[in-house]
């Protein structure tokens, strides 16, 4: 995630000095449902009045699957009438304020609450939502500030804008108490969304990924509909459909490819902002809907087909991919693979239920989406229990919803050094949302379970418990709702035991040692085995690759002339590591290197020391490189070029430079160790190849 720096107290207090206390707004163009100005329907939030009171009835009667969604809320902590928030002068984390995170707890709270109270009756569930609010509307005296703000802040802000259009409705809630909510969110709230959209803390339009645009795109709608403020709302609207930002419709479905899909603009960073950002935005939607503004289909359902994009991507689906970057070098060469299979993010029913059973579209990987998720449960940045609240007819959302799972077939094993790597092929019908691992001694046979996912449906298990030489059988079975189904046919495999480094490869340590006591002469630690597909793991010593010099471990060999070096990179801690040739140990030789490390340990970084005791000119590659990732180092004459790949097939390029180097030179993979236990952070490659 980019953090912005904060802006100058000057601009920041308030954005008075902007004049960002009201504009004018983006007002509704030719051929939207409502003109400028119409009157808003209330209860009009994320839920209308009829909503709520099919949930109640729903649930009175015991109907699945409404039954099955409130049992699971009555469940979740938030929901108790005893709940406390911890409201605060400052929604942000700055000068001891409560955080966004904490706000947006305390609203998702008052929602449960509210929901409590309205379905099943409890006036302790209105007073504690009603008090939350009163809370936090007796301490705000500020413009939040701190730590992503403005910005994020934008999460708890229309969180908390939907709650207070709910709770409207609550004979409780005193109206001087609703005025003085309302007068929170215009006076302090309003400035820093429009603010933020209108200037994006001095950066460029392109800075911030597409949630922080989303979230507050969806506080103006939601905050319009509560102050029944017409500019507000279509300036909500307006930059949903032509914002110059990220968070634009356009913008966060930046590219529909030739298979109808939409690829999603946070796809290439991580799975989860993918969801949230989909899920937010149907939020927005759902609002506008409901007071007859249709978002939802805007630009040919361009959220529908962003949202089957993400969905198809977390069933790990074969996708195109555009390249994506920014204004901050934001690379996106691949696919993320980070946080791809997980269906906890509860955003699913609302698409489904909008899309397919009111619409009547197809949209086969949301409908499987939310087929294994419900009934869903609550979410960090989503209210969730969208079964609950957004199921609209029992015959297409029926619980369970799908019989027990099919048997997970071509199961396969591969020995690795210290583990086993397990993976097959989730079946077509896409009926699992988790899987039971068991294994067993291959002369016992006593089979024990020793893992299960829950809501994450990645066919694949790796087995680091493996001891080396022993040999093991696998089972696997599909889980869901209704079951679980029969076992896998059965694999063997034996972990792969360490044995010495190739012919001719040795492991060095480059510049000091980490530790100034520690034996000079001690070798650097690093295993090999040919038979766990060509494993090596070294043990990072070492502060830095780069700089004048380098201080790293390095396992490699002498070589003459043109070669290719490469190598999968599967497990580090907070290090620098990867591939490199030098022409000399010595630690500010000529050298070129691609690694991974730094920000979060994921920035890919080609290294080129052109000339000796230089720093090395550095070449971004890919900026969210999620492990494993194939890496390449290749000599041609004197050009060294670096690539990077997610599967070892597709290579893209991260950069080449000239380099005087030597005929004879060395060529082996490196790995510092910056971890904070000071203890040497194994790095694990596999598929080491040299050519």
């Amino acid at each position: 995630m980019y953090y912005f720096n904060e802006l100058p107290l000057e601009i920041c207090k308030r954005i008075g000095s902007l004049n960002f206390r009201r504009t004018s707004a983006p007002t509704l163009g030719a051929g939207d449902a409502r003109p400028m100005r119409f009157s808003f329907v209330h209860p009009g939030g994320l839920h209308t009045q009829a909503d709520l009171d099919r949930m109640k009835a729903k649930v009175a009667a015991h109907e699945h699957p409404w039954i099955d969604g409130w049992n699971c809320l009555l469940r979740d902590p938030l929901s108790d009438s005893n709940y406390h928030a911890g409201a605060t002068a400052n929604l942000g984390d700055k000068d001891g304020g409560a955080g966004r995170q904490r706000a947006s707890r305390d609203a998702h709270a008052a929602y449960l609450n509210f929901l409590r109270w309205y379905i099943g009756g409890d006036r302790a569930n209105a007073e504690c939502a009603i008090r939350i609010c009163n809370e936090w509307t007796a301490a705000v005296n500020q413009d939040p500030s701190g730590t992503d703000i403005p910005g994020l802040s934008g999460i708890a802000i229309s969180e908390f804008a939907m709650v207070g259009e709910l709770l409207r409705i609550c004979p409780d809630w005193d109206p001087e108490d609703q005025e003085r909510f309302k007068a929170m969110m215009r006076q302090y709230f309003y400035p820093q969304v429009h603010g933020y959209l209108a200037i994006k803390n001095l950066t460029s339009d392109s800075h911030a990924w597409a949630n922080w645009d989303i979230c507050n795109v969806s506080a103006l709608i939601a905050m319009g509909v509560l102050l029944d403020d017409h500019s507000m709302f279509n300036e909500g609207v307006g930059y949903f459909k032509h914002g110059r930002g990220t968070g634009s419709i356009m913008n966060a479905v930046y590219s529909i490819h030739p298979n109808g899909l939409g690829q999603w603009q946070e796809s290439g960073r991580d799975q989860g902002h993918a969801q949230l950002g989909v899920g937010m935005l149907a939020q927005a939607c759902e609002i506008a809907w409901n007071q007859g503004v249709d978002l939802f289909g805007y630009a040919d359902n361009r959220l529908l087909v962003g949202a089957e994009y993400v969905g198809a991507t977390t069933f790990w689906q074969d996708l195109p991919f555009k390249f994506y970057t920014n204004i901050s070098n934001a690379n996106n060469y691949w696919l993320a693979s980070n946080g791809r299979g997980s269906i906890k993010q509860p955003i699913w029913e609302l698409l489904y239920n909008h899309y397919v059973v009111r619409r009547g579209l197809a949209a086969p990987n949301v409908s499987a989406l939310a087929n294994l998720t419900r009934p869903d449960g609550g979410g960090g940045d989503h209210f969730g229990y969208g079964t609950l609240t957004f199921t609209l007819d029992p015959a297409a959302s029926p619980f369970p919803p799908l019989p027990s799972p099919a048997v997970p077939v071509g199961l396969k094993a591969q020995s690795g050094l210290g583990r086993i790597t397990l993976s097959w092929r989730p079946a077509a019908k896409k009926d699992a949302n988790g899987y039971i691992i068991r294994r067993a001694r291959a002369t016992d046979g006593d089979f024990q379970t020793i893992a299960q996912s829950d809501h994450n449906i990645t066919p694949q298990f790796i087995d680091e418990k493996a001891e080396p030489g022993v040999t093991y059988k696998y089972l696997v079975a599909a889980r869901n709702q209704a079951g679980i189904s029969g076992d896998s046919t059965p694999v063997t495999a034996t972990a792969a035991a360490p044995g010495p480094l190739p012919t001719g490869w040795t492991a060095q340590l480059i510049g000091p040692a980490t530790d100034p006591q520690s034996d000079p002469a001690k070798p650097i630690e690093a295993i090999y085995s040919e038979q766990g597909n060509r494993t090596l793991i070294i043990h990072g010593e070492g502060n830095d690759i780069g700089g004048n010099a380098d201080q790293t471990a390095f396992v490699g060999c002498p070589v003459s002339g043109n070669v290719v070096l490469v190598a999968r990179l599967i497990e580090s801690k907070d290090t620098k590591v990867g591939l490199m040739m030098r022409e000399s140990l010595e630690p500010g030789a000529r050298s070129a290197a691609v690694t991974l490390g730094e920000i979060g340990n994921r920035q890919t970084r080609g290294r080129f020391r052109l000339e000796p005791n230089q720093g090395p000119k550095v070449v971004n590659g890919n900026d969210y490189t999620w492990k494993p990732v194939w890496y390449k180092l290749q000599r041609t004459g004197n050009l060294f070029t670096a690539f990077h790949s997610d599967d070892g097939v597709n290579w893209f390029k991260v950069g080449s430079e000239t380099i005087t180097m030597p005929a004879n030179y060395l060529v082996g993979l490196a790995a510092t160790n910056s971890d904070s236990s000071g203890k040497p952070a194994p790095a694990v490659f596999d598929n080491v190849m040299l050519q």
